[in-house]
């Protein structure tokens, strides 16, 4: 296992798309960080609950984290190497289980690096203003929740491209989802009064568990993040056993 995992970074570490989206998230980050610092009133600034909604300005990891999760396993079957990877290691769960891995261990590094421009950027604006970050538990607290909540997105990325395993219908089908889809049918779930399922919808329940919703508490969207991220690979583990790939 510790070879596998060992082979999925280095695969990572050497896709230069890879370092495309670590620039794109520094920019993201930066600038929304200094934009809503810089916009804010002091009163606002001096706030710890506003303080720590800053730290959402690093939302970008969790988006890039899904894509290059479903990008590390795709690329597998766009290049025909998922032979090659199944002839060196032939039992398809143990690899299934490292690309799992791989994908947590990115939304963690992703939402790490996010946080830290964020609060590198904001850190400055708040102190010449008065007001300097409050570091107390609830800060670092919603910092745990927000690497949790990129580490799921990472996973759950490798499991919807071990399902679909088609590049481009996965990209495109994941991006009409979030960005659309889940929109709207969330809006109808509300209308027909089925707000708790509504809640209950992928990016909803990460999004609760960031602390970006009011519908479920960051613990119970966490514990629905775990369920589709298992959901998932269990589908794609199912697939996987059943393909001929030779």
């Amino acid at each position: 296992m510790t070879a596998l995992l060992r082979a999925e970074l280095l695969k990572l570490r050497t896709t230069r798309a890879m370092y495309g989206y670590l620039v794109l998230l520094v920019v993201l980050s930066g600038i929304a960080a200094a934009a809503q610092a810089t916009a804010a009133h002091l009163f606002e600034l001096e706030d710890p609950a506003y303080q720590r909604d800053l730290l959402s300005q690093a939302d970008a990891a969790s988006l890039i984290a899904l894509l290059l999760g479903i990008l590390s396993v795709t690329v597998e079957w766009r290049h025909s190497t998922i032979v090659r990877t199944l002839l060196v290691s032939p039992r398809r769960s143990r690899v299934l289980v490292a690309k799992e891995v791989n994908g947590l261990v990115l939304g963690v590094v992703l939402a790490v690096l996010g946080l830290a421009v964020v609060i590198a950027v904001a850190a400055p604006i708040l102190s010449r203003d008065g007001s300097p970050f409050v570091f107390d538990g609830a800060f670092f607290g919603r910092i745990g929740e927000i690497v949790l909540a990129s580490a799921l997105w990472g996973a759950l990325g490798v499991g919807v491209g071990a399902l679909v395993q088609h590049q481009a219908a996965a990209l495109v089908g994941t991006i009409i989802w979030i960005l659309v889809a889940e929109t709207l049918i969330a809006a109808l779930l509300h209308w027909a009064g089925l707000q708790g399922v509504a809640d209950a919808l992928p990016r909803h329940a990460l999004d609760a568990l960031a602390g970006h919703e009011d519908g479920l508490s960051p613990g119970a969207g966490g514990a629905v993040g775990v369920f589709y991220v298992s959901a998932f690979a269990a589908l794609a583990f199912l697939r996987l056993r059943r393909q001929d790939l030779t």
